[in-house]
């Protein structure tokens, strides 16, 4: 399975910060394709998968087509809304079938979440390298 780099990005707290970063690809319903993303946090802290809406417009076409929720996460009064979608989802050759927050925003970072994804994967973060293997 693969290794991945943290990426030294901006912090509004920090000026610059080391992140865990991966990259997947996510199968297009609407292109029947195969689309690779890159910069994906890899969040044991994120109950859910997440992604940005233009991101999700070209994965499933009509976002509005999931099932609507709200999430909160560390600022407890603010709500993003959005749509959940079972996607599949490929890291290296190993793929798995995930339910995906479509965020109804474009300012979103992408994000792995545990539920269904990291948590069917050993992940080592030693703040240089992230290791994903199968369980």
């Amino acid at each position: 399975m693969p290794s991945f780099k943290y990426q030294e990005g901006k912090s509004l707290l920090f000026e610059t910060i080391k992140r865990p970063l991966i990259e997947l690809e996510i199968y297009s319903e609407k292109s029947g394709k195969w689309i690779a993303i890159s910069d994906v946090l890899a969040d044991t802290g994120a109950d859910i998968c997440l992604l940005p809406r233009f991101i999700g417009d070209l994965l499933v076409g009509k976002v509005t087509t999931g099932t609507y929720k709200e999430i909160r996460g560390i600022v407890p009064n603010t709500f993003l809304n959005g749509y959940i979608h079972k996607l599949k989802i490929k890291i290296a050759n190993y793929e798995f079938i995930a339910p995906v927050f479509i965020a109804d925003s474009d300012n979103v970072t992408p994000i792995l979440g545990r539920n269904e994804s990291l948590d069917l994967f050993k992940a080592c973060f030693d703040g240089e390298i992230t290791n994903i293997e199968e369980k």
